[in-house]
């Protein structure tokens, strides 16, 4: 037990030093510099947002697809196969193929060119495909009941947590836009770094503290909410088909 708290704290300190610069930005009063600036928080979150919900939308779709309707029965999951070499790959890869899809359509420089790029969200398909079918495996045919309503909470989680990776990514909206007045946070905060004019970015710029309550506020409330009642099991068809 002394181990454990000692541990613990050494953990705690380690973080609170380490954060302590985002930190004391995010608790800072409302920032001058252009990265916090309302039209900058602007064009970050909106298209975060935007994205998020295609994705993962998209992705919880053919998650009900597989896991709930099952189309393949046991071997339904083989479905996620084509899907797996994206598990881990991001807009990179596909940047300049994107990019060139962009320009064609004549939309560099203007707020939809900001929405990321990526239509669906690979870690979302496979943790909501998981979730539906374990639901659907005890819905007893009842599939709006039995697995779209209890699966809809972890979609809105997983898109809120797609929503602050957007947020924070630098590699589209930097080859996307040139004109400041259309910077994201992360965007305007590496060119004021790369500035001469000595003004020290606004680290707390792009999480401001309003972001970090109503995520901190979602979390604590899926977790007393939903989370806690989810629980990972192994085997359990193979399990249920030798019982049957």
């Amino acid at each position: 037990m002394a181990a454990s708290v000692g541990a613990l704290v050494v953990v705690i300190a380690i973080a609170l030093v380490l954060a302590w610069p985002w930190m004391d930005g995010v608790l800072a009063s409302p920032p001058s510099t252009p990265a916090g600036s309302f039209t900058t928080q602007l064009t970050t979150w909106a298209p975060a947002i935007t994205g998020a919900v295609v994705s993962v939308g998209v992705a919880y779709l053919a998650a009900l697809g597989i896991g709930g309707l099952r189309p393949l029965g046991r071997a339904s999951e083989w479905l996620l196969l084509p899907f797996a070499p994206w598990l881990f790959v991001g807009a990179g890869p596909l940047t300049v193929a994107n990019w060139q899809n962009v320009h064609n359509l004549g939309l560099i420089d203007s707020f939809p060119a900001l929405i990321p790029p990526l239509l669906v969200s690979v870690p979302a398909l496979l943790v909501l495909t998981l979730l539906c079918k374990g639901l659907a495996e005890r819905a007893d045919g009842d599939f709006f009941g039995g697995v779209f309503l209890p699966s809809l909470p972890m979609a809105g989680i997983l898109a809120g947590a797609v929503t602050l990776v957007n947020a924070h990514d630098l590699l589209w909206p930097l080859l996307v836009i040139q004109k400041p007045g259309m910077f994201t946070a992360p965007v305007a905060q590496v060119q004021q770094l790369s500035g001469y004019d000595g003004t020290a970015p606004d680290l707390g710029a792009a999480t401001p503290l309003v972001v970090v309550a109503v995520a901190l506020a979602a979390l604590v409330a899926a977790q007393l909410l939903y989370l806690d009642r989810l629980a990972i099991q192994t085997n359990r068809s193979h399990a249920r088909t030798s019982a049957a």
